[in-house]
């Protein structure tokens, strides 16, 4: 059956009669009736889309709904490899023969690590091809298996010559090429892989080795720009010692490494705090899982379709697809969550490496978890993981936790799919009063230094943001990571308060990238203003702008209003919340 069967039969317009209210035998018979009737349509639009016209061949893009059925419906063996050479434009690509001088002379230069190499392909090919490889009779021949490893390792040893890269098993590379192999087996005419019987020659995998060398190429410049740009563990480092010259950086990509770690504080920081703690560090294991497109923890049909999805089925509202990735991989941590927190530091490292992806529909429904995941997050974070992963500028150090924008702050640009910010002011009160946030909970430095406070504006907080929808957001006057703008608190200070609420799980948790300071007039003129305070705009328009930012900041107090009586005491409209009686003698505000 199809992944998603209603995605499925939407995708290719086809309607599921008699399937609603049907019940026992009579509803597994409609279901399938559909299926197959939605399945024969996806595959149909595909043939037709694949025939060659008078030109040679479609110049047309997939059609849409076409499209949409190869996210949900997948695609049938015989036709896989012409669709992703059709795809990936392939054919339009240099054959190998138009160029075979320069090939010669790469294949005559020497390559280190070339024995780990035929190591690592022998163990992809076997774990990919195992199940079906047989001695003699009906199935997949063990000499088209050797020939397939040949095949690999040829392939291989022209990518890393051409980019003037020795192998490392840390390249992942291995590991990724092995469900390619799938799809050239079949487009070298191989039927043991369906239905029993004939083999593959080598004659006939060599005719396919110019498609798979481009196919390759083709892939990994969508899914591993790094590695084609020739710098897989990220920029080089500039050494200064007899003058200034540039060392290659050394697995893993420090960067990369830095900001992933960023993005699980993000979207699972229990997970992240735990997993920070292994004994031994998991560095290597993640950006070898990074590398490899997760080739390392999937078996070889879902991580074809893994890879299928990455490059075809990435939707429009991920505005960084470059960033995927590394998403995938915290999307695969989170589903292992309960047991990996349930490890002890000095078993994290085999429990990790235990994750794994075993079917095609596992790897669908994590794709689709990492593109809602992906598609929440902050912009800024997604476009850092996205440089880090691409490696083509300086990344510099994060911070401890995502940054954010003035926009993803203001309550009145709030647009659907994404999370609503409570602000935590950390301003002096004269500031505060100013003007903040429709949506704010005032913590003034000499409250923020009271570690009894600070737990109870965590409660207060953990309340709202447990509902669903709503995050956290830190505010300061200026730079966060500078005493200079953090006055009254400190740059210290303002991390261990990071540092408690990702300690008490909050996830989504961000901070105002460079502070109030940092914002826009435009920006500034939507929050609220106290009444007794004049604000402090005077270029022309203001004053109709601050109104009908005034007046949506006020809708979005009505709208908190509704979620309880609560809330109009606990969080800060513009003014200094009332304090109890206990908060007077000493308890919390």
């Amino acid at each position: 059956l199809p992944i998603c069967l209603d995605a499925a039969l939407a995708a290719c317009g086809v309607e599921a009669e008699g399937v609603a209210g049907a019940s026992g035998e009579q509803a597994d018979a409609a279901i399938e009736a559909a299926v197959l009737e939605a399945d024969a349509a996806h595959q149909q639009q595909l043939a037709a889309w694949l025939a060659p016209g008078a030109d040679g061949g479609s110049v047309e893009p997939l059609p849409p709904q076409a499209q949409r059925a190869l996210a949900s419906v997948g695609v049938s063996p015989p036709v896989r490899w012409a669709l992703w050479k059709r795809l990936l434009q392939v054919e339009s690509m240099v054959p190998l023969a138009a160029e075979a001088a320069k090939v010669r002379m790469l294949l005559a230069t020497p390559l280190r690590g070339v024995a780990d190499l035929v190591a690592d392909v022998h163990t992809a090919v076997e774990a990919a091809f195992g199940p079906c490889v047989v001695g003699d009779g009906d199935g997949f021949p063990a000499e088209a298996a050797s020939a397939l490893e040949e095949e690999g390792v040829a392939v291989l040893q022209l990518l890393l010559k051409s980019l003037s890269l020795s192998y490392s098993p840390e390249l992942g590379l291995a590991p990724f090429l092995a469900p390619l192999l799938l799809l050239v087996a079949h487009g070298a005419g191989s039927a043991a892989l369906e239905a029993g019987g004939g083999s593959v020659t080598r004659e006939a995998l060599r005719g396919q080795r110019s498609d798979l060398f481009n196919c390759v190429c083709a892939c990994l410049g969508r899914l591993s720009p790094a590695l084609m740009a020739g710098k897989p563990w990220g920029m080089p480092v500039t050494a200064t010692v007899q003058g200034q010259v540039h060392v290659p950086a050394q697995p893993p990509n420090q960067a990369l490494l830095l900001w992933l770690w960023v993005l699980l504080r993000y979207l699972q920081p229990a997970l992240a705090l735990h997993l920070q703690a292994a004994e031994p560090p998991l560095s290597v294991r993640l950006g070898r899982a990074l590398t490899s497109l997760l080739g390392t923890h999937t078996d070889a049909a879902a991580h074809l379709r893994l890879i299928e999805l990455c490059l075809f089925s990435i939707p429009a509202e991920v505005a960084f697809p470059r960033a995927h990735t590394p998403v995938l991989l915290v999307c695969l941590l989170a589903r292992g969550k309960e047991s990996l927190l349930a490890m002890p530091p000095d078993s994290l490292l085999p429990a990790f490496t235990q994750l794994r992806l075993s079917t095609p529909r596992e790897a669908q429904l994590l794709h689709e978890e990492a593109c809602a995941a992906h598609a929440s997050l902050p912009h800024g974070l997604a476009a850092a993981v996205a440089d880090a992963w691409a490696a083509d500028q300086p990344m510099p150090p994060p911070y401890s936790v995502a940054w954010l924008q003035g926009d993803e702050l203001d309550p009145s640009l709030h647009t659907p799919g994404r999370l609503r910010r409570w602000v935590v002011d950390l301003r002096p009160e004269a500031e505060h009063k100013r003007g903040c946030f429709a949506l704010t909970r005032h913590l003034p430095p000499a409250e923020a230094k009271r570690p009894e406070v600070r737990e109870a504006v965590r409660a207060e907080l953990r309340e709202i943001c447990d509902d669903g929808g709503v995050a956290p957001a830190l505010l300061t006057s200026g730079d966060p990571r500078t005493d200079k703008g953090t006055p009254g608190l400190g740059a210290q200070l303002v991390r261990e308060i990071v540092d408690e609420f990702l300690a008490d799980g909050f996830a989504n948790l961000g901070v105002l990238q460079g502070g109030f300071h940092a914002l826009s007039l435009e920006q500034r003129s939507a929050m609220l203003v106290s009444d007794d305070v004049a604000p402090d705009f005077s270029s022309p328009g203001q004053t109709d702008r601050l109104a009908g930012a005034k007046a949506a900041a006020e809708r979005a107090k009505a709208e908190a209003a509704k979620a309880g009586e609560k809330l109009t005491r606990v969080f800060s409209f513009g003014r200094k919340p009332a304090r109890s009686k206990a908060a007077g003698e000493g308890g919390t505000p």
